[in-house]
């Protein structure tokens, strides 16, 4: 018989219009799927023994039953361990039996699981069907030579995960096996990837790469053919609605053939994460006119692209609003499975104004890919390689690694980059032949991944500038000819452990970090007041993301940043105690801060000032210059944009003004200088500038909390005050205060920085004596926002001594320049009943701590002391006079420390002020 001609012809269809599922699939009636998702028979293998002993291939039942997809650990099998309430690490057995229709018969079968960790070996009907080794990406095994269409088949599957547990500190691992996020937390073992029987054409399209062509509006498709018998020449043939039939000639092959095809789409949607338009092609293949094969590929017409250090999108700047990633499921373990969850998901992410996610030295799953498709999300991924060692040790793995990822995931829009791993540090390797060995392999992976994704970003890694990459991401100065994103971007900056959320961890993973923590609160007598303290954090970590971002996006250098992290990191691994730096908790809910106030800096087009987190008090009556930047990656080029200005007394408008401006698309430029001015005061107070830019594409508004204070007015007080030597430059401001060394009448005040002979003699006496605690060697100072994992959260109360002080409750930003750089004095062994006029919670351990203790502290506090009364404080209340809260917390503290009201509850121990003598 002739060999048949064969024709391809790929209809361009919208994805609302064409039948089918996301991705590259086969028509139902062409291509046959059996769904092997949900139980199967389970069994450990904790000693080996089953490839050995073949007893999966009787009729013996298994053990015990699973779910599939889902970790072996989530559903209950293994002893506890650490913080897991089952761990297993080895070998164990699935088996199902399922019926194969008898319409398989002559057709190409393949046994399809969407990914599984880590190590699979496949058996159908007792017949070994293949072995892999691999766990970023989907796999098959051919299994027509062992299926038998028409009856009952059994499938068997083995999974291991051998022994490897990550706790020691990232500098420090051992890279026994490939490690990345996906087996980080713990060494989850099991199928998580969707798991099913699939038949094709024994002549069938093997494989599609999409190409699209902005400037022409054209796709490329590299189309391979695939043909297991003999075959003579053939044609293809591309048509299109309203477009001539394109044919050409090709000869199919047993090792396949390729052919490159080019559809014009004049009028096809961008796809962009704004406006995420999809668009599905149907291949089919035909022989004599009949369709023998026919595979759908949705694709969105988006091309990325970067000239010098701008990163482009269908070759407009764009700038990317990242988050990170650590594939964080306490519950689970494994990543969901369900393309609706990531839906969920990443609609949440999108609603705080997030466009791109990076996952940390992992590929997420294929449901992933169609959500972010759908959503609008751009995936930075990774190899499985959480650190250098991981590469320079698993480079065949990683290799066969990359050519999976590449050809499952190329053709999706979301997908922006592929890094080889994260933070690829040439110091930790031990020799300069090992660095250049190393340098040469990551030449090798760049050019064997633009080969197989050529539209595809490539990164060497994620945190160093390492050649070859098309872009780089790491924390110092950019360079100039590739586009940079901050690496894990945010400085780390952690809330305090929510302690309310231990009777949630229903699932695999025990909270010890959290039980450890509450029992602390508890021993400390902190149980009805913690829940404060931990909003309040919330708040300070709000102010820090505000503080980063808007630094970030002044840097017109910069392309875009990966915030560290959108959730929370358990503790228990290699990265120590928790890291409660998420935007949302464990369980994917926001902790404390909404949407609104998310996109307003996770915003294309963000309006910001030059006034620093240090510079957000002024003093009533005299103006304060403020400038504008704006930083524009918006739809397009803003002519004549709407400015607006206005600051607020609450609802009332003090000051404010209004112009017209331009900006250039992709930029950084200052639009406008302001003059905040308010009236004279009596008394200190919050007010709120607001910018506001109205564009044709939508309105963008920013604004920042300003403390205004009146001119400084503190009158003599009844009592004689006396400074001691170290805080004479109050005498300065004071005139009134006498120098320490007379005579002071017992209810006299004497201002002293330490606990001389005189002071404690004056306590004794009954007298009010206020402790100015300075930051030294000894007493340390820590900065305003706690960076590198550690956490703080402080609280101001409503008392006598603040009333010229304005506060929300928490220490906000008319606090910085008294705190940032001043010692946190503790309190841990001071009665429970004490309470600081303000304080705080804050960790206490070092960065990588496998435990950071909490410790409650104070920067003002009272009691009585010695038999007199004893007013301590650590502000940096005369370091900086020229601003005006300084002052104003001073004249406060004065006025209540020399008069009537001070009159403290509790004693302090002696034990605890024997730190403060000097003699």
């Amino acid at each position: 018989m002739a060999a048949a001609k064969t024709y391809l012809s790929i209809c361009v269809l919208s994805a609302l219009l064409c039948a089918g599922g996301p991705g590259l699939i086969g028509a139902g009636e062409i291509r046959g799927r059996v769904d092997l998702n949900g139980s199967w028979e389970f069994q450990l293998d904790a000693a080996n023994e089953g490839l050995a002993h073949k007893w999966f291939q009787t009729e013996q039942p298994f053990a015990h039953s699973i779910s599939v997809p889902g970790a072996w650990q989530a559903q209950g099998f293994g002893k506890p361990e650490g913080n897991l309430r089952h761990q297993y690490a080895g070998a164990a057995w699935y088996r199902r039996k399922i019926a194969i229709p008898p319409s398989w018969r002559g057709r190409r079968v393949t046994l399809v699981i969407g990914g599984a960790h880590r190590r699979t070996t496949a058996f159908v009907n007792g017949m070994e069907a293949g072995k892999h080794d691999g766990f970023s990406a989907p796999f098959s095994f051919d299994v027509t030579e062992a299926v038998q269409p028409g009856t009952e088949n059994t499938v068997v599957l083995r999974i291991e995960n051998p022994q490897v547990t990550i706790e020691e500190s990232p500098d420090k691992q051992e890279p026994a096996l490939p490690t990345g996020m996906l087996n980080y937390i713990a060494n989850w073992g099991g199928i998580y990837g969707n798991v099913a029987l699939e038949s094709e054409p024994q002549t069938r399209i093997d494989s599609l790469l999409v190409l699209p062509n902005i400037q022409r509006r054209a796709v490329s498709f590299r189309v391979k053919v695939v043909s297991q018998g003999a075959t003579g020449p053939a044609s293809i043939r591309i048509t299109t609605p309203g477009a001539e039939p394109v044919t050409r000639e090709i000869s199919p092959a047993k090792d396949g053939a390729e052919a490159t095809l080019t559809v014009a789409l004049p009028h096809a949607p961008l796809w962009t994460p704004d406006d995420p338009h999809l668009l599905t092609a149907e291949v089919q293949l035909l022989e004599n006119g009949r369709v023998i094969d026919r595979v759908r590929q949705r694709f969105g017409m988006r091309e990325i692209s970067a000239r010098g250090n701008a990163l482009l999108l269908n070759g407009k700047p764009i700038y990317l609003r990242g988050y990170g990633d650590d594939n964080i499921e306490v519950l689970s373990g494994f990543p969901p499975s369900s393309r609706g969850e990531w839906i969920r998901r990443l609609q949440l992410a999108k609603s705080f104004g997030f466009n791109a996610v990076r996952f940390h030295s992992m590929v997420p799953p294929e449901e992933f890919f169609f959500a972010a498709d759908e959503v609008g999300m751009l995936v930075m991924a990774e190899l499985p390689a959480a650190y250098t060692q991981y590469f320079f040790a698993h480079q065949a793995f990683l290799k066969r690694e990359l050519v999976d990822v590449l050809t499952a995931y190329r053709n999706h829009p979301s997908l922006l980059s592929l890094a080889f791993g994260n933070e690829f540090n040439l110091k930790w390797l031990k020799s300069d032949a090992d660095r250049a060995a190393f340098l040469a392999a990551v030449g090798h992976f760049y050019e064997a991944a633009k080969e197989i994704a050529p539209a595809t970003l490539i990164l060497s890694n994620d945190g160093f500038d390492m050649r070859p990459t098309d872009m780089v991401s790491l924390f110092g100065n950019p360079p100039d000819d590739r586009p940079t994103v901050r690496h894990e971007f945010g400085q780390y900056y952690c809330s305090l452990p929510d302690i309310g959320l231990i009777d949630r961890f229903t699932g695999v993973m025990i909270p010890e970090w959290l039980e450890a923590k509450k029992k602390w609160v508890n021993a400390s007598g902190l149980g009805e007041s913690y829940p404060r303290y931990l909003r309040n954090s919330w708040k300070l970590q709000q102010l820090g993301r505000k503080y980063q971002i808007e630094r970030a996006r002044a840097d017109g250098r910069v392309t875009g940043y990966h915030y560290w992290l959108l959730v929370d990191f358990p503790g228990g691994t290699g990265e120590g105690d928790s890291w409660e730096e998420g935007w949302f908790d464990y369980f994917w809910e926001p902790k404390g801060v909404t949407p609104a106030e998310g996109r307003e800096i996770n915003s294309p087009v963000l309006l910001m000032i030059d006034a620093g987190v240090d510079a957000r008090t002024l003093r009533a009556g005299e103006p304060k210059k403020v400038s504008v930047r704006l930083s524009n990656y918006g739809a397009s080029v803003i002519r004549g944009g709407g400015f607006s200005w206005k600051l607020l007394d609450g609802n009332t408008s003090v000051a404010g003004g209004s112009s017209k401006i331009d900006a250039e698309l992709g930029t950084v430029s200052k639009i406008a200088e302001l003059s905040l001015r308010t009236a004279p005061l009596s008394a200190a107070k919050k007010l709120q500038l607001v910018l506001r830019l109205e564009t044709p594409s939508g309105a963008f508004e920013n604004r920042w909390d300003f403390w205004a204070f009146p001119e400084p007015a503190t009158p003599r007080p009844a009592v004689p005050v006396a400074a001691a030597a170290g805080v004479a430059q109050l005498r300065e401001s004071h005139p009134w205060i006498s120098a320490a060394g007379g005579s002071l009448p017992p209810d006299g005040l004497l201002i002293t920085d330490s606990l001389s002979a005189d002071a404690r003699a004056h306590l004794r006496a009954g007298g009010r004596v206020w402790l100015m605690l300075r930051a030294t060697e000894q007493r340390r100072g820590v900065p305003f926002f706690p960076a590198d994992g550690g956490a703080f959260g402080t609280l101001v109360r409503d008392h006598p001594a603040l009333s010229g002080m304005p506060h929300a409750d928490y220490c906000d930003l008319q606090f910085y320049n008294l705190i940032n750089g001043a010692y946190p004095l503790p309190i841990d062994g001071w009665p429970k009943e004490t309470e600081p006029m303000i304080g705080g919670i804050r960790t206490t351990s070092e960065f990588l701590s496998k435990m950071k203790n909490l410790s409650r502290i104070a920067f003002a506090v009272e009691g009585n002391a010695g038999g007199g009364k004893l007013l301590i404080t650590t502000l940096r209340l005369t370091d900086k006079p020229e601003h005006p809260e300084a002052r104003a917390m001073l004249d406060s503290l004065l006025r209540y420390a020399a008069g009537g009201a001070f009159n403290p509850r509790v004693d302090i121990p002696e034990s605890a002020l024997t730190q403060f003598e000097t003699d």
